[in-house]
């Protein structure tokens, strides 16, 4: 089969990464994989007058310009084409195209049956990202939606009432993301946590946590990684921006305690790669995320927006080795569950017309 994934942009992130493996492990199979992106970034529903919108999407495609069209944060195999907009003239034709994205989806619904059947990969409840309107609204085009969790199922149905054809839960690279001997401890503990702007992705509720337990435990560290540079960060830390796959594996391995305090995800996929580098997690209980960190067993959980409550769990795991070794155990084994393959298999079986059990 030929098929084509439209993603709104190439940067990192969970949902980008999740397209990017399951384009590798269909091309992988034999069939023919594209990823198409514009390099004129998408307006996220935004006025054609918003002057900040304007300059950021401005700035944006030069930027996409001059870069060259590949990523150096993901081994990607597959054909990466950049085109000026997502309109139908710019699209190869195809047998699947999947949306990937609500603005996405907008574009996939307009095009021809030259361009393949239409799927919509939800990843998220997008609200975040968008006019409430708009965003629901993509959910409705008649395309076929397969959708990362069981909870983002349940959340356009209720919402909605939009029906979810398919339910494949994602999964970490373990291909990329094992233990690894941990060298000898030096008494500091290290505590990794992802870092994004955006307020619904909680880094200053994880940065206050972290504050409350530097005061009872000063041989702690914070260490964070993601896409934006460290002069946004408002405290000092141990900083990595877009590592690869390879050393964001050696910084798990690196470190003592995962802290992911979200306020909300579609799925929630740095957990799932700490679990499988048997690493202890805490986390808030959001999105799919509450699919594998089972409170007490394979994950210490809290409500969202409680740095306290995130800070008691980091505290508990310091304080009790115990406890933060059987919880980095049972996150390893839970999360073997989970594979690349069997989310692969019922792709692909869905694009070949196949009914999912």
């Amino acid at each position: 089969m030929k098929i084509i994934f439209i993603l709104p942009g190439i940067g990192l992130s969970g949902g980008v990464k999740a397209v990017f493996k399951f384009a590798n492990c269909l091309k992988k199979r034999g069939h023919d994989i594209s990823i198409v992106y514009p390099f004129i970034p998408l307006k996220s529903g935004s006025k054609w007058y918003n002057l900040k919108k304007m300059v950021g999407r401005f700035k944006g495609s030069v930027a996409n310009l001059m870069k060259e069209n590949y990523v150096d944060w993901f081994d990607l195999k597959t054909k990466l084409i950049k085109v000026p907009t997502l309109t139908e003239k710019y699209i190869p034709d195809a047998d699947i195209v999947v949306a990937t994205w609500w603005e996405t989806a907008y574009y996939v619904s307009k095009y021809s049956k030259n361009k393949g059947k239409k799927f919509y990969l939800a990843q998220h409840y997008e609200t975040w990202g968008g006019p409430k309107k708009r965003v629901n609204g993509s959910y409705k085009l008649g395309l076929r939606i397969i959708a990362n969790s069981r909870w983002l199922k349940n959340v356009l149905k209720e919402k909605l009432n939009v029906d979810v054809e398919a339910v494949i839960l994602h999964s970490p690279d373990r291909e990329e993301f094992y233990p690894e001997d941990r060298s000898e401890a030096d008494g500091v503990i290290r505590i990794l946590m992802p870092y994004r702007d955006q307020d619904w992705k909680g880094s200053k509720d994880g940065i206050k946590a972290f504050q409350i337990v530097k005061e009872k435990f000063p041989n702690t560290q914070l260490v964070m990684f993601g896409p934006e540079t460290k002069e946004r960060i408002p405290i000092d830390v141990e900083y990595y921006k877009s590592p690869s796959n390879s050393k964001l594996r050696e910084i798990y391995n690196l470190c003592d305690i995962f802290l992911f305090p979200s306020w909300h995800e579609g799925f929630g996929m740095p957990p799932m790669e700490a679990m499988a580098c048997k690493l202890a997690v805490v986390t808030t209980n959001v999105g799919a995320v509450s699919e594998y960190a089972i409170s007490g067993k394979t994950a210490l959980v809290s409500s969202p927006k409680i740095p306290k409550a995130l800070a008691k769990n980091i505290i508990r795991l310091i304080t009790d080795n115990g406890l933060r070794e059987r919880v980095a155990n049972n996150g390893y084994k839970y999360i073997q569950r989970f594979t690349w393959i069997k989310a692969t298999d019922q792709l692909e079986e869905l694009f070949l017309g196949k009914k999912l059990n």
